[in-house]
């Protein structure tokens, strides 16, 4: 009797010990295909290492083994940015400047704060790019410091990120960070004259961004889109009816069908924040392919370098505002929406009222708690592939405050993502 317990114990045990075995193997797989985006083998080396940390009791250090692989940032922190790169919310785009950025912020690990209002972008090395690749001028000259290339092929067109776009370059490695951003002046005969950009905030000066958000309207999509991409909210979800609508545009109508009540409870409330905000925003445009800023090219803008789009149809309300500067103010910071955006000023400490420009308004964005709950959210629904409940906003919390904990660095928060229990 004492041999068949001794047994059917041992039994046991060894079908634990197997039950355990592929749950480990289970979880590293698991984990490295959502961590790159792609399925891999069970008998692939990087796997059984992961396997083995896993198995060690170091499921972290087998997250950040899946970090070290090139799909990590070809494909899942590439998809990460495409999605919010364009208003089609997409990632079935070629890489651009405001998605690249993104990759060699994540592989640098910096302040992602800086991708709101820092002097930069990432193209790609021309020393690291194989001539094998055989895209257009091997996708080299496209970065080099020969103005009239760098203003063809980045600043006029999306040329140079799709020709890195290729199977056979690794684009998180062939990265490069330039530490100034650039617009064109002018142009003759494919004769280009550039300048440093007066108002440089990260990618939402990027030339994607601008397009995206910029060409025609009123200006006030980028600030919804900001919003919208940044923040994880809609326009309905700040919208106040309440706050001051004095720097509502004299486009807007105050009689919509000829009632008041109509735009006091319903368009008031969207725009008395946006066009608080869209001053920021007022000396830039987007045509015939390029950014323009009113300071170094006039383009469709008065003597005060507004572009002139800002306060068109001036005859619908003449008592609206009239935009004359690029300065905004925060309507989105009395009741509820104080708590929604958790502002911290344009240097995290102190509350912003007001301000000047994108930068401006990309660091007082960069520097809220919502920016941080909203990459939270944005990384685990990337990584995870699930979303979770409207109600659920504790994970995001706890991911957005991590984040801060660890100086605002995205790769991080890939890592907290995947290593969270609600994640699987």
């Amino acid at each position: 009797m004492r041999i068949a317990l001794s047994l059917l114990a041992l039994m046991l045990f060894c079908a634990s010990a197997h039950s355990q075995s592929q749950i480990q193997k289970d979880d590293a797989k698991w984990l490295l295909e959502r961590i790159t985006g792609v399925k891999w083998s069970a008998d692939h080396p990087v796997l059984l290492q992961m396997i083995s940390l896993i198995q060690t009791g170091n499921r972290r250090g087998a997250v950040e083994l899946a970090t070290q692989q090139s799909d990590f940032l070809n494909i899942t922190v590439k998809n990460f940015g495409l999605k919010m790169s364009t208003r089609e919310e997409t990632i079935r785009l070629p890489l651009n400047d405001f998605t690249a950025t993104i990759m060699g912020v994540v592989r640098d690990e910096i302040d992602a704060r800086q991708l709101l209002y820092g002097n930069f972008l990432y193209v790609g090395d021309p020393s690291k790019i194989p001539s094998s690749t055989n895209t257009e001028t091997n996708a080299r000259l496209m970065a080099t410091q020969n103005l009239n290339t760098y203003a063809r092929h980045l600043l006029s067109s999306n040329n140079h990120y799709q020709a890195l776009d290729n199977k056979k370059i690794d684009i998180g490695q062939v990265l490069i960070r330039r530490a100034t951003q650039y617009l064109v002046v002018s142009e003759s005969n494919g004769a280009y004259t550039i300048d440093r950009n007066p108002d440089p905030a990260g990618i939402l000066t990027s030339r994607t961004f601008v397009e995206a958000h910029v060409e025609a309207g009123t200006n006030r999509r980028p600030v919804e889109y900001t919003f919208r991409e940044f923040m994880c909210l809609p326009i309905e979800a700040w919208a106040d009816t309440a706050s001051s609508d004095v720097r509502i545009g004299r486009d807007i109508d105050r009689m919509p069908g000829g009632d008041h009540l109509k735009f006091q409870t319903s368009c008031k409330g969207c725009h008395t924040v946006m066009d608080g905000f869209r001053g920021a925003w007022a000396k830039w445009d987007f045509n015939n392919d390029i950014a323009i800023q009113s300071t170094i090219r006039k383009g469709n803008s008065d003597n005060n370098g507004v572009m002139q789009k800002l306060n068109r149809n001036g005859t619908v309300y003449a008592g609206g505002y009239v935009t004359i500067g690029d300065s905004w103010v925060n309507n989105a910071s009395r009741g509820i929406n104080q708590t929604l955006f958790g502002w911290r000023g344009l240097d995290g400490r102190t509350p912003a009222s007001s301000g000047d420009g994108v930068n401006g308004f990309g660091r007082m964005v960069a520097n809220s708690k919502r920016f941080s709950t909203c990459m939270g959210k944005r990384v685990f629904e990337q990584v995870c592939n699930k979303t979770l409940p409207t109600n659920e906003t504790a994970t995001f919390e706890g991911l957005g405050s991590k984040f801060e904990i660890a100086n605002y660095n995205l790769k991080e928060l890939f890592i907290q993502a995947a290593l969270d229990p609600k994640c699987k």
